[in-house]
């Protein structure tokens, strides 16, 4: 009865430890979309003393264009506060945390991560972001955004974990 038993188990085991029922989070499926803006429209915020200081607002948005830059599909809109002021003399690039939402033909996706900004009134350096949520068909989305500057365009390639 033990013996039997014991095999009993073992089979249950092995069936629900099968290749086919394990989730191998190595093997998950990417997508990738890829967008650029032209022509940003930035503002800084100076909320402290006269100059870059913790808590001051850049706020930007801009128009999305699909890869080819020929046709408008959305909008981008962005804030980031500036945590990190480079106010020592080794320091290259203004620190901020950045939050911003894409617009893709209604629908939208979040995203958020730490940017250098080597001018706070200019563009960030090249980076990755997470991508933190989503609406309509990227409802539950995850993933990370790659930002690129290159000329006056910034391009845009979402990695989207399915």
């Amino acid at each position: 009865m033990v013996v039997l038993l014991a095999l009993a188990i073992g089979v249950v085991g092995a069936v629900s430890a099968s290749p086919d029922e394990k989730k191998d989070d190595n093997k998950k499926e990417h997508t990738a979309l890829t967008v650029l803006t032209k022509n940003r429209e930035r503002n800084v915020v100076d909320l402290g003393p006269r100059g870059p200081n913790h808590g001051d607002i850049r706020v930007t948005n801009a128009p999305l264009y699909d890869e080819s830059g020929k046709e408008r599909i959305g909008r981008v809109d962005l804030f980031s506060v500036l945590t990190d002021p480079a106010d020592e003399p080794n320091e290259k690039a203004h620190m901020a945390e950045a939050t911003a939402t894409y617009t893709l033909l209604g629908d939208e996706i979040s995203t958020q991560g730490l940017r250098a900004y080597p001018q706070l009134s200019g563009p960030s350096s090249d980076g990755v972001d997470a991508i933190t949520g989503g609406t309509g068909k990227y409802a539950g989305v995850r993933g990370e955004v790659r930002l690129e500057t290159r000329g006056n365009k910034r391009i845009i390639t979402f990695r989207l974990i399915d």
